[in-house]
């Protein structure tokens, strides 16, 4: 199940209904949440692979940095992004 996602100025909230989870996302994690919410079905947790693909090919996202690491991380316990 998606998180509940609003946009909010530039960043975003993204309510988790499993486990009533709140997440403030910056900007930079709302575009990436958003981008990889077009790749998934809604159902299932996009596979890493195809996040890490689609972050740096297509997006050209430098995924190897602690900033990205930790939003990758966040959006794994929300169910966004598979392992």
């Amino acid at each position: 199940m998606q998180p509940l996602y609003r946009r909010l100025g530039e960043g975003a909230v993204a309510f988790d209904q499993r486990n009533w989870q709140t997440h403030i996302l910056t900007p930079a994690a709302a575009l990436i949440f958003e981008a990889l919410s077009e790749i998934g079905n809604g159902d299932d947790p996009v596979p890493m692979s195809a996040a890490l693909s689609l972050l740096r090919d297509e997006l050209e996202v430098d995924t190897d940095t602690p900033e990205m690491r930790q939003v990758l991380r966040s959006l794994q316990e929300m169910g966004i992004l598979g392992g």
